[in-house]
């Protein structure tokens, strides 16, 4: 009986320590999303600060120190919020993960962050509107801007109005899955945190969900490449378009216009 009673329990603590990874891969990947917006905005801020050159020189330092302060930061937070004891059962080699005591700071700053970048952002694209208009009234700017650099002004005003409709989508389960991940750190009863928990990891799934599927629909390039691996992939045959004539008429026509309008000014100049 003692040796099922100590083989039950083993079994328990591997599962435990298990469930305690998963748990804490989980955390990395959600807090790496959390930090998702500010990766943008300062991303656009280096946009707007190279303004003249951005898209024509590939400054590969810029993602890659966007990317190692995303997956750092979500792994050191990830580790703060995990802290570890490592100690043995009697008669059991295992570990058992416990929570830090309180990881309320955490989600406060993660928070903080995101309120920030989100004003940041705001600033960014009346940042950028102005330089439009500048750009589009000669008389009153106080330089030229270039063709490349009025490209790089709109890119940067619809990314920036891209980035405020995913905001507005889902920043209420952005703010629900902090709040009913906070909860665990107050004296409540076991039902309560059970529901706490659920719904905090509903509001991840739909959260992550819906960021996919805006990037997804509102982003004809990420919805090209991501069909271009699927391809390759080989989960999706490739197919040959179909020729759009609402779209190809109106050009063939302009097409059209465009070459009676050069013989006419051909002849007038003869």
């Amino acid at each position: 009986m003692k040796n099922f009673q100590h083989s039950t329990m083993h079994h328990l603590l591997d599962v435990l320590v298990i469930f305690s990874l998963f748990d804490a891969v989980f955390q990395i990947l959600q807090i790496i999303v959390s930090f998702s917006l500010p990766g943008f905005v300062i991303e656009r801020c280096c946009a707007s600060y190279f303004l003249s050159d951005y898209e024509k020189r590939s400054r590969h330092y810029i993602s890659i120190f966007l990317l190692s302060v995303s997956a750092g930061s979500g792994l050191l937070l990830s580790y703060l919020y995990h802290q570890c004891e490592f100690f043995s059962p009697p008669n059991l080699n295992s570990i058992v993960c416990v929570s830090a005591e309180s990881t309320l700071v955490y989600h406060i700053i993660v928070l903080v962050i995101n309120i920030i970048s989100s004003v940041v952002l705001a600033i960014i694209e009346k940042y950028n509107y102005k330089r439009l208009h500048e750009s589009s009234n000669l008389r009153k700017s106080k330089r030229e801007y270039s063709l490349a650099e009025r490209f790089q002004i709109s890119e940067n005003i619809r990314v920036c109005e891209l980035m405020k409709t995913i905001i507005n989508v889902v920043a209420l389960f952005n703010l629900l899955s902090t709040v009913s991940a906070a909860l665990d750190n107050f004296d409540l009863s076991p039902t309560f945190l059970n529901v706490a928990a659920t719904f905090f990891n509903f509001c991840v799934l739909t959260y992550g969900s819906l960021v996919f599927g805006l990037f997804y629909y509102l982003i004809p390039q990420f919805k090209n490449e991501l069909k271009a691996v699927f391809m390759r992939m080989r989960l999706v045959n490739p197919v040959s378009p179909f020729p759009d004539i609402l779209k190809e008429k109106p050009m063939q026509m302009a097409a059209k216009e465009t070459d009676e309008y050069f013989s006419q000014l051909q002849k007038q100049w003869l």
